[in-house]
């Protein structure tokens, strides 16, 4: 038996590999299940990709222990568990690991194992079989060449702004060159709510509550500038983390002595009995946790200068995962302060997989508020219905279209960043596409893909120049920046895979139609959206020119955008963050 396990930056259907005939043919990335149905009629075997391994209750299940292996062992002295801050930072890894376990499940003894090129998993899957896997490709690079190479291909994809806060992120993760050039700011004396934010789409989200409270006084800390860039109410004071960096503190560096300590016997004991953590642990996974809890322990040292210097009285926050803005939740918490939550897109999936921060949980609809509890195991009493009045667009008049029919002259393919989960962009759009060029020119509409803030506009394109025929280019237009109200003011309809985007579409009048033959996650927001209308599944490519048809029978009622975005009172909001 021959197996060939693709890496997911080639192609199944071009290569030296093409030439052999296989038993079984394995992606290491997604391609679509339409794209596998075609590959297996053509290779005349089993063409599959590793997520089609995902059982999605069990594996969440499995997941959720493995990932709880380690916590309440190595504990600081502010209440933060390093087991759960690194562990999430590699659960994409881990989950990696899991399905390669199940794959070699079904590897017999005696087959022969090829690789297009080298991988994480084939390297892996070698190491968990004791055998070797023959590799097509050999890469010309190795070492210091190859990261460099990596490097740069990220590098081109990148703006000068984000490539800034990325360096910083990696080589002054604690602020000891920033601490240097930001100025500290008076301490203040009136009460405030803190807000702690990354990123310039959790801003957004804290700043619509905070709009709607202008008695009240905000403190929105950045650890970064994109978490900046938007314009300020007047009842929010901006600062950076790094103006609250500490110096060199020798019991600092002593607690982290302590918690190395500590690490290294949860990971020479507990964690190496797990099949899935000991692989992970022989793989190094986990070798550069010195160097994180390090800077680690100056962010903590940071936020807590943050708390203790200025008069907070609570914390809302809308990014509970990254752990530069979990730290200052927990160090509230510590404190008896109020923590309050708010999300800054749709759904989420990490109240599912990791113990839950925060005193209350607002949802900005039912379908919100029903994936909290159902999907991620959130108690109800937690969990309160409530979406900011402003920061919210305003929505069209009840009914499907909102201006008229002849101003809804676009078809709005909002794209996403694919190779995060190591899908192939070119496949996707190679196979919408043209299917949505093809509608355009039959229905006299242009098509328009409005791209990620993460996605870059000249490879986007370049892959557009690939796959879409030149007789069609022309009906494509392609959008970077920001969101804007046009939009959704002339979409016919917009499309998608699973972008939180499908809910702000249907709540301005529009349906949003979900590629679920591409859709490879195992936290089903596309079930979610569907079960409450934010969006119509599409389980082919071919399926796209029954959009019209389709049409007919969608209505967007007010009981649907209700169930999606539910706005809270004032006084509501109030008594939930001051315990009225």
């Amino acid at each position: 038996m021959k197996i060939l396990l693709v890496h997911p930056d080639d192609s199944v259907e071009a290569g030296p590999w093409t030439e052999t005939r296989w038993n079984l043919i394995v992606d290491l990335g997604w391609s679509g299940r339409s794209s596998y149905a075609r590959q297996a009629e053509h290779f005349g075997c089993r063409v599959l990709s590793i997520y089609d391994l995902l059982d999605h209750e069990r594996h969440r299940r499995r997941l959720c222990e493995i990932l709880g292996l380690g916590l309440n062992r190595v504990v600081d002295s502010e209440s933060i568990d390093w087991w759960d801050v690194v562990s999430t930072l590699h659960y994409q890894r881990i989950e990696q690991l899991m399905l390669l376990g199940i794959l070699a499940e079904q590897i017999p003894d005696d087959a022969e194992i090829f690789a297009t090129r080298t991988h994480f998993l084939s390297s892996a899957l070698s190491t968990l079989l004791q055998r070797e896997i023959r590799v097509f490709l050999a890469d010309r690079q190795t070492g210091i060449g190859a990261a460099a190479g990596r490097y740069m291909k990220a590098v081109s994809a990148l703006r000068a702004s984000q490539l800034a806060e990325i360096a910083f992120d990696k080589w002054d993760t604690g602020y000891r060159l920033r601490r240097l050039v930001s100025r500290r700011p008076p301490a203040s004396t009136a009460p405030a709510v803190l807000l702690p934010s990354a990123y310039v789409n959790v801003s957004r989200a804290q700043l619509a509550y905070a709009q709607m409270l202008p008695h009240r006084r905000f403190l929105l800390v950045v650890t970064r500038p994109s978490g900046r860039r938007l314009l300020i109410p007047a009842n929010v004071e901006l600062r950076s983390l790094a103006s609250y960096a500490p110096g060199f503190s020798r019991a600092i560096e002593s607690e982290g002595a302590g918690l190395l300590r500590k690490w290294r016997e949860l990971l020479n004991d507990r964690l190496a009995r797990d099949a899935v953590l000991g692989l992970a642990t022989k793989l190094g996974m986990f070798e550069g946790f010195g160097s994180l809890l390090q800077s680690g322990l100056r962010v903590r040292e940071a936020w807590h200068e943050v708390i203790a210097r200025e008069p907070i009285t609570a914390l809302l926050s809308a990014d509970e995962h990254n752990r530069f803005t979990r730290f200052p939740i927990v160090l509230a918490r510590t404190r008896k302060l109020r923590t309050v939550f708010c999300d800054h897109g749709a759904l989420n999936m990490s109240f599912g997989i990791r113990p839950a921060c925060s005193d209350i949980y607002l949802a900005s609809g039912e379908m919100a508020r029903d994936y909290m509890i159902e999907w991620c195991g959130l108690r109800a009493d937690k969990v309160v219905v409530g979406g900011p009045l402003k920061g919210h667009r305003p929505l069209p008049s009840s009914g499907q279209q909102g201006s008229g029919q002849e101003a809804r002259d676009w078809i709005v393919f909002f794209s996403e960043q694919y190779e995060i989960s190591s899908a192939r962009t070119q496949t996707l759009y190679s196979e919408l596409l043209p299917e949505l060029c093809w509608l355009a020119r039959q229905n006299n509409r242009k098509v328009i893909v409005k791209l990620h803030p993460f996605e870059s506009l000249r490879m986007r394109k370049a892959i557009i120049d690939r796959v879409v025929p030149a007789e069609q280019r022309g009906l494509i237009e392609m959008r970077a920046g920001p969101m804007t109200s046009d939009l959704f003011e002339r979409a016919w309809f917009s499309i998608t895979v699973e972008s939180s985007v499908a809910v702000e579409s249907t709540s301005n009048g529009v349906p949003c139609f979900l590629c679920g033959w591409f859709d490879v996650s195992w936290y089903d927001y596309v079930k979610q959206y569907a079960k409450y209308d934010a969006g119509h599944l599409l389980d082919s490519p071919e399926s796209v020119r029954q959009i019209p048809q389709r049409l007919d029978g969608i209505k967007i009622t007010d009981a649907t955008r209700q169930a999606l975005h539910t706005f809270i009172s004032p006084d509501e909001l109030d008594s939930i963050l001051f315990r009225a």
